[in-house]
């Protein structure tokens, strides 16, 4: 390596033919995908059970235990060196995430002084929600109007108008959107107790969870789970990891790598990826 440059290949006399006839001469039947699948394979079953030997595992939550999931799933992404680059797009999601974290914060807030305001009897101070229903109809009004608009538009005055009112009613829409949950954590009239004390407690779920979604995301927006789990990582073992945790396979496998892997199905929650080479 020293006397390469950086731009140079390491091995580049050797091509990926060349090692798979090399790798066959020790082992009928091994490639370098093999050997890869192996890897991802053993690397994710030894991520996956340092997690569940952990004094706190059986207490973790099936959402929570697929996030511990998704950290091992990591380690073989970063094994395989399945990287991607952060788009403007992911930025602006972890942003828009953060905020409704901290959103969600003040309302928790908010709810509290309501009941501290309910046992000092100080209910006249306690905020209601603004009228929602009549925001809304004036909502569909105006996207019914628009609809009508571009339907009879001939001219192209008349389509410009069409879309200006289009535009005006989905701004409308996006403002409607914004005070469902900006007044999400209040009441149309003053609450009891009870009533306050369990949407405190949602709230409090709601930002655990939030948050916990938001570190994952961060974790993993530099590299890709789907192509180890793919193409590489033995479907058995996450088939028997859900079995063995109480974890719904639908949270770590989509109904195309449900269809894709139907033959893993089967497999009891005791089984392990043979990790000895014969």
């Amino acid at each position: 390596c020293k006397k390469k440059k950086k731009s140079e290949e390491v091995f580049d006399s050797l091509t990926p033919s060349i090692l798979n006839s090399h790798l066959k001469e020790i082992m009928d039947g091994l490639t370098a995908k093999v050997f890869r699948t192996y890897n991802a394979s053993k690397t994710l079953q030894d991520e996956l059970r340092k997690t569940e030997e952990r004094n706190t595992w059986k207490r973790l939550s099936a959402a929570e235990k697929v996030v511990e999931y998704n950290n091992a799933n990591r380690q073989v992404a970063i094994l395989c060196n399945h990287q991607r680059s952060v788009s403007k797009a992911q930025e602006t999601q972890l942003e828009n995430i953060g905020e409704k974290i901290a959103a969600l914060k003040k309302q928790k807030i908010m709810l509290k002084k309501i009941l501290k305001a309910l046992n000092s009897g100080k209910d006249k101070k306690i905020p209601t929600k603004k009228d929602e229903k009549k925001a809304a109809e004036k909502v569909a009004n105006a996207a019914a109007k628009a609809k009508k608009m571009k339907d009879e538009a001939k001219t192209n005055e008349a389509k410009i108008a069409a879309t200006e009112a289009d535009e005006k009613a989905k701004e409308m829409k996006r403002n409607l959107g914004k005070m469902k949950f900006e007044q999400a954590h209040l009441w149309e009239k003053v609450p009891s107790k009870p009533q306050v004390a369990k949407k405190i407690q949602s709230w409090t779920q709601k930002v655990a969870k939030m948050e916990m979604d938001l570190k994952h995301k961060d974790d993993n927006k530099e590299v890709s789970l789907g192509t180890s789990k793919i193409n590489y990582m033995d479907p058995r073992i996450s088939v028997a990891w859900c079995k063995r945790n109480e974890v719904p396979i639908e949270k770590i496998f989509s109904k195309t790598l449900r269809d894709k892997f139907n033959w893993a199905m089967a497999v009891p929650p005791d089984w392990e990826f043979n990790a000895s080479i014969v």
